[in-house]
């Protein structure tokens, strides 16, 4: 019998070379992930998964395959409070919920068990499936004390790490052991007189090894993700960018070449401002895909910004009736040629004596106002 392997190449001549096209190994690799993990908000997922040939209109997306990618390394970040720890904890109870384990390191912040428990029983209340009485078993959680410690976990796992079932690896959050350990520049070659380290060469491997123990987790997460079929969510920190940016920006603490490369999907999650008429904007979160099956989303669309809401069960995603208030970005030259223009000199009031009121709009008539306690 003529029996046809997943490829479509013919078993009947086994020593037989055949060629097949690119694209159909490509389809077949990306098959062989098993789907995806939801985050609990329906519109977040759908916004996740890049459009594929297959859409088609009218025809809705097969649930399983919305969600943060298995085999894949994806990505969050934003301010402290916007809500990273509470997305991760909802992803990590979809999993639980279909009965997959689940691995959680933290590196700073303990695990908030009892809102993961409240979360995961609301969930399986809302849900008819059979269900395992207390599927948070299926949790398998290490604190990293240090960052050789979760260097050694992750580049030197233990035999059985990860567990062959396991769908899900979280890390909350993978930059917090780093400031420790490698400080920022300026206040590193502070230090250098006092170590007593002249030479150049030293100096500059000094300088580059934190971006070379980056590299080497990254492509270590990525191993990891594709060998076992993990989704790998990683919660990363941010720090203020001023240099080269227009102005002072929010972005990763981690970052770089090769770190870009091993983050397949990005998520950023802040506040904005909503208009003034909407009355449901209080608490409101806006989750934004930056990075999407590995390429990052230049332009700003706006069904790429999910609202959503943190609540004691979970996260609710909200109607987007309107969009976050975005500011439009300055170019670099207008802004260095507005703060490096200086006044002239006949500008400049030589003492307290000479009356600029004036050039701030200030009238001697408010004087009054102030004296009567207006």
């Amino acid at each position: 019998m003529n029996r046809q392997d997943f490829l479509g190449l013919s078993t009947q001549e086994p020593h037989r070379v055949v060629s097949f096209p690119a694209s159909q190994s490509l389809h077949v690799s990306s098959a062989s992930v098993n789907g995806a993990i939801s985050t609990g908000i329906p519109q977040l997922d759908e916004a996740i998964r890049p459009p594929s040939p297959e859409d088609v209109l009218g025809r809705t997306r097969c649930a399983g395959t919305n969600g943060i990618p298995c085999g894949h390394v994806t990505e969050v970040f934003g301010p402290p409070g916007a809500g990273k720890t509470s997305l991760a904890l909802s992803i990590a109870t979809s999993a639980l919920r279909n009965e997959d384990k689940v691995i959680w390191i933290d590196t700073g912040s303990p695990l908030p068990k009892v809102r993961l428990a409240s979360m995961l029983k609301q969930s399986l209340d809302a849900t008819s499936s059979d269900t395992p009485e207390d599927p948070i078993k299926n949790l398998i959680y290490f604190h990293a004390k240090s960052l050789p410690h979760l260097l050694a976990l992750l580049v030197r796992p233990p035999n059985g790490f990860p567990p062959r079932d396991a769908k899900l690896l979280v890390i909350d959050s993978i930059s917090a052991l780093f400031p420790s350990y490698f400080p920022n520049p300026s206040e590193f070659k502070s230090r250098l007189p006092q170590s007593g380290v002249t030479d150049k060469t030293q100096i500059q491997w000094l300088m580059n090894r934190k971006w070379n123990v980056t590299s080497d987790l990254g492509n270590q997460l990525v191993k990891l993700a594709a060998t076992h079929s993990l989704a790998v969510l990683l919660v990363n920190q941010t720090h203020t960018r001023i240099k080269g940016q227009p102005r002072a920006t929010l972005c990763p603490v981690l970052a770089g070449g090769t770190w870009e490369n091993s983050v397949y999907t990005r998520i950023v999650i802040f506040r904005d401002f909503l208009p003034e008429d909407d009355g449901d904007s209080k608490g409101v979160r806006f989750a934004e895909v930056m990075k999407r099956a590995g390429k990052a989303l230049t332009l700003r669309l706006d069904e790429n910004i999910v609202p959503f809401k943190i609540e004691t069960d979970g996260l609710r995603g909200i109607h987007k009736s309107s969009s976050p208030i975005i500011l439009p970005q300055e170019s670099a030259e207008t802004t260095l040629s507005a703060s490096q223009r200086k006044r002239k000199v006949d500008e400049i009031a030589d003492s307290q004596d000479e009356d600029s009121d004036g050039e701030f709009g200030w009238v001697e008539s408010d004087d009054a106002g102030l004296s009567d306690g207006e």
